[in-house]
């Protein structure tokens, strides 16, 4: 049985020399209340503005009030007075402070989501570092890092993230967060192993890495009930836990984004969809393209599809594959033609290799998980969308002030990240964004008065997110999952165009596709057909 490696890392220390005395001030509390001081004292400077105009009514209540103050003035201690009225003027003072912070606040709650607010005037303000001497929040994580598939981008990405929330942000209501990874390779048993450990841990929250195990590993978790969260959703089990909720979109947001994109954005003839020949891509495939494309081809009379499966990592097969796309598409005018790329990177890039090479015109559009440095140089990918299920990190001038803003920032972070072994990636900023999740939504739990130790009603807590604020992605809710996919919170995607030095917001023009539609739509018309054992 191979071993499972458990990785301890608790950061707690403040490394990065702050000295600010308010780690144990909880984040999400005080900007709440300060928000509220905010309103009530632009409330009352509107109230006192109406009192010195022409109203008739107002200005009876400003004399009154005058009056009443010149009494209480007139008999009592001078002294004590004077002191009352520098208390006044500081509080004053504090107030028009914490309305000018406010107002240099650029998020807005409708656009970025809940949380958002905040999350601003805590980088720009940090509180300084977390209590050490109270209890730690334990947040595990099980994640595949091995030989021969290894992804520790996740696992880097969460502990940059753990880092600046005990080195900066105050912890989770100033308990600093106890990370605890277990890494393993390719190998159920081992990821077995890890499921053990982290139920016998019993942490506040556990979440999922880049797994191919899961299913096997989600009754352990349910067993002893450690709230789970789940960063790349790829089995019908991820799809399917109510009780284990998926923040990102993975498979359920992608293909059926894609096929929505393709049938009735592009309006294309014939579509080819390469998928991988892999034991999770098959599975995707079946459940969340297949029967996307299948539905929406019966709606849409005149369109055809036809799926390709590629063999992961071996190049060997890649002409024949393209020669079949090609005898596929037959006399079809080229712009109405596209294919598809469901695949991996390195896939994506030999096949768009091989469609160059063998004088192939149509319309290239890829999945995000086709996004890297070398498909980008491929000289097959200028023209070409693909999927985004979170901002244009490259292009932060695309959008909103608070969204250049936190892009910017999560930029200039994991690229100066102390640590950094592996290339700044979608899954490191995955992996951050989670971490950053995790502190946002606990400590908005305990600002409630709900207990971030209680199982139960930390899951709940997820399960019940709306408008959630995500670093580099639009806002996540939870409360309006589907039928078929009750663990997937996030629906949204849109695609953007990559003109061969930079990126567009393309056809659609940064509009979102909501795949909760789609969702529901295949559910009643092209439902999951359950095998029965």
């Amino acid at each position: 049985m191979a071993p499972a490696t458990y990785i301890y890392t608790t950061y707690s220390d403040a490394q990065l020399g702050i000295t600010d005395s308010r780690g144990g001030i909880n984040v999400v509390t005080r900007n709440k209340w300060l928000r509220l001081l905010t309103v009530l004292f632009a409330f009352s400077l509107f109230a006192a503005a109406c009192g010195s105009s022409d109203d008739g009514d107002a200005g009876t209540s400003d004399d009154t009030s005058t009056e009443e103050d010149d009494n209480v003035l007139g008999g009592g201690d001078d002294d004590a007075d004077e002191e009352e009225a520098m208390e006044d003027e500081d509080a004053m003072e504090d107030e028009e402070e914490a309305m000018e912070e406010s107002a240099d606040n650029p998020a807005d709650a409708s656009i970025n989501g809940e949380s958002a607010a905040a999350f601003f005037e805590a980088i720009n303000n940090p509180p300084g570092p977390a209590d050490d001497s109270m209890e730690p929040v334990v947040v595990t994580m099980a994640n595949m890092e091995g030989a021969a598939i290894s992804f520790p981008e996740i696992r880097e990405g969460i502990e940059i993230a753990t880092e600046l929330i005990n080195n900066e942000l105050g912890g989770i209501a100033g308990r600093p967060i106890q990370l605890e990874v277990c890494v393993h390779d390719f190998d159920p048993n081992a990821a077995i192993n890890c499921a053990n450990e982290i139920a016998e841990t019993q942490p506040n929250i556990n979440v999922n890495g880049i797994e191919f195990f899961t299913p096997a590993m989600y009754p352990t978790f349910l067993g002893a009930n450690v709230p789970t969260i789940q960063t790349v959703p790829i089995f019908v089990a991820d799809f399917t836990q109510p009780e284990v909720i998926s923040p990102w979109g993975g498979c359920p947001v992608a293909f059926p984004g894609g096929a929505t994109y393709t049938v009735e954005t592009l309006g294309l003839t014939k579509t080819a969809v390469l998928y991988a020949n892999t034991p999770p891509g098959l599975e995707c495939f079946a459940d969340t393209e297949e029967r996307f494309w299948d539905y929406l081809i019966d709606e849409n009379p005149g369109q055809e599809w036809q799926g390709f499966a590629d063999v992961s990592a071996d190049p060997s097969d890649d002409d024949a594959t393209v020669q079949a796309i090609i005898e596929f598409f037959g006399d079809t005018p080229p712009e109405e033609t596209g294919i598809f790329f469901g695949i991996s990177a390195a896939d994506c890039n030999a096949i768009m290799s091989a469609i160059t090479a063998s004088g192939v015109e149509t319309t290239v559009i890829g999945a995000g998980s086709c996004i890297d440095d070398s498909v980008l140089a491929n000289p097959a990918s200028v023209g070409a969308t693909f999927g985004q299920q979170g901002y244009i990190s490259e292009r932060p001038d695309l959008y909103d002030e608070y969204t250049a803003w936190e892009l910017n920032w999560r930029n200039d972070l994991l690229e100066n990240a102390p640590g950094r072994t592996v290339p700044v990636s979608a899954f490191l900023r995955v992996g951050h964004s989670t971490g950053i999740l995790v502190w946002e939504a606990l400590n908005d739990m305990v600002a409630a008065g709900e207990d971030i130790d209680d199982p139960a009603a930390v899951v709940a807590w997820f399960q019940g997110l709306e408008n959630q604020h995500m670093v580099g992605t639009p806002p996540v809710t939870c409360t309006d999952n589907t039928e078929e996919f009750p663990g997937v919170c996030k629906k949204t995607l849109t695609y953007t165009l990559w003109n061969g030095e930079s990126w567009e917001l393309g056809p659609l023009n940064g509009e979102l596709i909501n795949v909760g539609d789609i969702q529901n739509r295949v559910a009643e018309g092209n439902p999951r057909q359950v095998s029965e054992e």
